[in-house]
């Protein structure tokens, strides 16, 4: 049942529960039970799961009719869920501030039209200046709330390539979530506002890129690209525009859209060109689709170009970095994605050559998908050799199957699909057959299946 809301009191309580639609006990308890999951596993007090708000209390709430503050437990899960002190949510907003200027702005006494008009009259009482002034620069999101957020995007992005989409595309919609709400509440500074919809971009973007490796209509990547792009435009966050159409091209290319994909590259690149998120779209975006549409000049171009520009750039990031990352691109990670693109110029010697450079990252890295990827690229240039080496190709493959095994994703799949469709020659060798049956294995795992069932890849077939 729906509290009335022309009986009640506001608070910020209401306010947020309001925005957010949970206004119904059976909507706000299952986000509040998620809350009290995620702050048992944070904090390690495993009995707040158990911790429930009965409908009488959530009509008390709603009305703004507390008889006391929430038990201890209650309060945490409170404030977990919408990053606000609870003295703060059950206050009533209106009424401080009606009061705030009731003291400080009394009544102005009769005055006589014959008296003399001083000039002070004409001004604001001094106080209600101040006060005024301090209402005007209140905001509901402080610092520490910013930090919050910020510190929440960056352990997802941190966490990614061991955890996968499939065990954070929640986290990062929750965030979206409460991010999306507090731009709907109450007004905040310019600063704080900017910095909302900075943060608000990059979660949009975080869903856009988990969207494409685990195998979502492509509609939803666009959808949240679109928003990105949007937010991060009117901030004037041009590397965010930049990160977006990256992530746009990427989805394309993984729906055999290479031309489109290529463009969606292009026009990012435009936006700065000299500005290091250049280096994703020229080498992940434009190499790689261009390559596969056969254009050897135009491939080698933009790799050509995005090595030249991390020359310039005064410091990059060591090592793999992660493939969601805000950051500009690693040496290592341009390399790793020079490798994809060579493959589909048929430049063995160069893939190889490539491979061997960073194979010492790619072995201590932390990104199973990379290390997994770039074993299939290899054994992939290892059955185009002048002389197939299809007992190491096959090797390679398999191992590629167990690094990527602990969260699935789209990139892996069409890789390592493709890996045995070019084997077909040799399909009746017990490698390959061996093969097969990782990739069988592989496919059958609960979480790879909505991958290959939307990926639009033909299964490896039974034998």
């Amino acid at each position: 049942m729906e509290v009335d809301v022309h009986t009640t009191r506001m608070t910020l309580f209401r306010q947020l529960v309001q925005e957010r639609h949970w206004t119904t006990v059976q909507t706000f308890s299952t986000h509040f039970a998620r809350a009290a999951r995620e702050l048992a596993e944070r904090t390690g007090e495993r009995h707040l799961t158990g911790v429930t708000v009965a409908r009488r209390t959530f009509d008390r709430w709603m009305a703004g009719e507390l008889r006391g503050m929430p038990q201890r437990d209650t309060r945490a899960i409170l404030e977990h869920l919408f990053q606000q002190p609870v003295a703060l949510l059950f206050a009533t907003p209106e009424g401080t501030e009606q009061e705030a200027a009731a003291e400080v702005e009394p009544a102005a006494p009769p005055r006589s039209s014959a008296a003399p008009l001083r000039s002070e009259g004409a001004f604001d009482d001094p106080l209600a200046v101040i006060t005024q002034t301090e209402l005007l620069t209140q905001s509901s999101t402080g610092t520490a709330v910013l930090d919050h957020f910020r510190g929440e995007i960056q352990g997802i992005v941190d966490r990614y390539e061991t955890e996968g989409p499939q065990a954070l595309a929640g986290q990062a919609r929750s965030l979206h979530g409460e991010l999306t709400a507090r731009l709907h509440g109450r007004q905040h500074l310019p600063s704080v506002h900017a910095e909302l919809f900075r943060l608000t971009g990059q979660t949009a973007g975080l869903l856009a890129y988990m969207a494409v490796n685990a195998g979502a209509k492509p509609a939803v990547t666009e959808a949240y690209c679109a928003q990105a792009e949007t937010l991060a435009e009117h901030i004037g966050d041009t590397q965010m525009q930049m990160w977006a159409a990256g992530t746009r091209s990427l989805s394309l290319y993984y729906q055999q859209r290479y031309a489109e994909a290529d463009a969606a590259a292009a026009a990012g690149v435009d936006l700065a060109p000299n500005n290091d998120q250049a280096i994703r779209l020229l080498v992940n975006g434009r190499a790689r689709a261009l390559a596969r549409l056969g254009d050897r000049r135009g491939a080698e171009r933009a790799i050509g170009r995005a090595l030249d520009l991390s020359d310039q750039q005064p410091s990059l990031p060591s090592g793999i970095t992660s493939c969601i990352s805000f950051a500009p691109y690693s040496l290592a990670r341009t390399l790793a994605n020079e490798i994809t693109a060579r493959l589909a110029l048929g430049d063995t010697g160069e893939v190889l050559s490539c491979a061997e450079q960073i194979d010492g990252l790619i072995e201590v890295s932390d990104s199973e998908w990379s290390r997994a990827l770039v074993r299939l690229d290899v054994a992939t240039a290892l059955l185009q050799h002048r002389q197939p080496e299809v007992e190491h190709a096959m090797a390679l493959g398999r191992s590629a199957l167990h690094a990527g095994t602990t969260a699935p994703i789209t990139s892996v799949w069409q890789r390592a699909n493709e890996l045995y469709e070019r084997a077909g020659r040799w399909h009746a060798e017990p490698d390959v057959d061996d093969y097969a049956e990782e990739l069988r294995t592989w496919r059958s795992r609960p979480q790879a299946k909505s991958i290959v069932s939307g990926s639009g890849v033909a299964l490896a077939p039974q034998q």
